[in-house]
This record gives C-alpha cells, sequence and structure tokens, in this order.
C-alpha cells in the first residue's frame, strides 16, 4: 500500500511539474519531504515487528539476554539437540487431514521442525505412537516454561529443507511465519519434575506440536524421553523407529 502512495505521489508531482513548470523546484522539494515523512511514520509503526539486534556478552552462541525477551530460541536449542536422539511425530505425510488450514501448512508441518533438528546434527526418529498425541494443558502449565518465539526459527528453515518448488523459497517461509501465522512459542520441561531426568542431562529427548483443528500455530513442547514415558506414554524402542537422515530427507520413512 505504501508503494502505491508514493506512486500516487510521484504521478502528481510529474503533473504539477508539467502544469507549472516554473515551480519544479518546490513540487521536488515538497515530494522530497513528503517521501521522508511516510518513510518515518512507516519506520516508526513497523519498529515493534522488527528482529532486535544485540551486543553480544561472551563469546558463546547462545547468549543468556535471549532469554529475558524471548528472542532465538534457536540458538540454545541448537546447543540441546546436538547429537541426541530426538523423537517426533511421524505426521507430515499426506493422509493426514489438514482441515480448514493455509495450503502451504501441509508442506510445512512436521517437516520444518524435523529439517532444523537434522541441520542442528540430531538423530531425529519420526515416531507414529506420537501422532494423536498431544500435551495436557495441566502438564503444559505446570511442568514446562516458555523459551521464546519460534516464527524466526521456522522462516529460516527454508535453508534446509528440500522442496523443489517455490514453497520452498524465502518468499512463502517469510509470508507464511511472519505475516500469516500469530505467534508460536516453544516451552521447555527444564527441571525435571517427578524424579524424571532434567532435559539438559544425557538422554534421548521428544519434540512434541499439539495438533488442533483449525488452528495452525503448534507450539513446540520438548522434553527428556524419561519424563515423556512417566507422565504421557511409552515410545517406541530405538530400533524400531525409522529416522531421518543428516541432510534432512527421511530414511526409511514411511
Amino acid at each position: 500500500m505504501r508503494y502505491l502512495v508514493f506512486l500516487a505521489a510521484a504521478a502528481a508531482a510529474g503533473i504539477l511539474i508539467r502544469i507549472k513548470s516554473e515551480y519544479r523546484g518546490r513540487i521536488l522539494a515538497f515530494l522530497g519531504i513528503l517521501t521522508a515523512f511516510g518513510s518515518i511514520v512507516y519506520n516508526i509503526r513497523m519498529l515493534d515487528s522488527l528482529m532486535p539486534s544485540f551486543r553480544p556478552v561472551n563469546q558463546t552462541f547462545y547468549q543468556p539476554s535471549y532469554a529475558e525477551e524471548g528472542e532465538y530460541p534457536d540458538a540454545l536449542l541448537a546447543i540441546l539437540f546436538k547429537d541426541r536422539n530426538v523423537y517426533v511425530k511421524n505426521d507430515r505425510c499426506g493422509e493426514h487431514g489438514y482441515g480448514e488450514r493455509y495450503w502451504l501448512y501441509k508442506h510445512y508441518h512436521a517437516a520444518n521442525m524435523q529439517w532444523f533438528l537434522s541441520a542442528v546434527d540430531a538423530n531425529v526418529i519420526p515416531d507414529d505412537e506420537l501422532n494423536d498425541i498431544n500435551i495436557a494443558e495441566e502438564l503444559a502449565l505446570n511442568d514446562f516454561s516458555e523459551l521464546g518465539r519460534a516464527n524466526d526459527m521456522f522462516r529460516y528453515i527454508f535453508m534446509y529443507n528440500d522442496l523443489k518448488e517455490e514453497w520452498g523459497n524465502y518468499f512463502y517461509y517469510y509470508w507464511y511465519y511472519y505475516e500469516h501465522l500469530d505467534t508460536i512459542k516453544v516451552y521447555l520441561e527444564a527441571d525435571g519434575p517427578g524424579g524424571s531426568v532434567p532435559v539438559f542431562e544425557p538422554g534421548d529427548l521428544v519434540v512434541m506440536w499439539n495438533t488442533v483443528d483449525g488452528v495452525e500455530e503448534e507450539d513446540i513442547y520438548i522434553m527428556t524421553r524419561d519424563y515423556f514415558e512417566k507422565n504421557i506414554g511409552p515410545l517406541l524402542p530405538e530400533a524400531e523407529a525409522s529416522a531421518v537422515d543428516g541432510t534432512g530427507r527421511e530414511a526409511a520413512y514411511e
């Protein structure tokens, strides 16, 4: 819309110059002032949507200050997932219903999380038994802490996908995760309640996304396998589960 306004102003200025050529300088000056003022107003309105820049306080990739504003959870997740077995839902195939969702959902649902995990060197294990499981509201409120927003994490996964069509490019990812969707949040079960293993201790992890009919913003829940089996249900033995190879493409993925 802003481009149309600027083009209309430029066209009006061109017409005025042809009619009143003796005021050419004043007309161009006014157009410049109008353009600058419009840009300032637009930028002020968009300030809340801009990704903030940070001055690192140490040499680690993950800055503790990120947690204060819920920024860049993937900076911590890359450290958390590296070289660990991570169980995920096996529901990115076409037979699963998508309900009243935008068409990009079927390409991005589950796949982007798996591509991210593969990109940070996790051993991804899709498990059919997880497909119909959601995190109960009581567990979500009592055992999980909000780690941050995942929209920026997901929109940059276009670099890791294997989609050959146009919906694999940056524009579609940007539009879907930044313009179309509301906030997607990441929740972490970090402390090991009920005697379960803390999430930063060695061991297998489980990554869940709650699937609700008609809702595309699926929050991400991260926990240890030990916590999952004590509070939610059993998992397939590792040897029976299919894995995703390091490129993010399915290996024996059914």
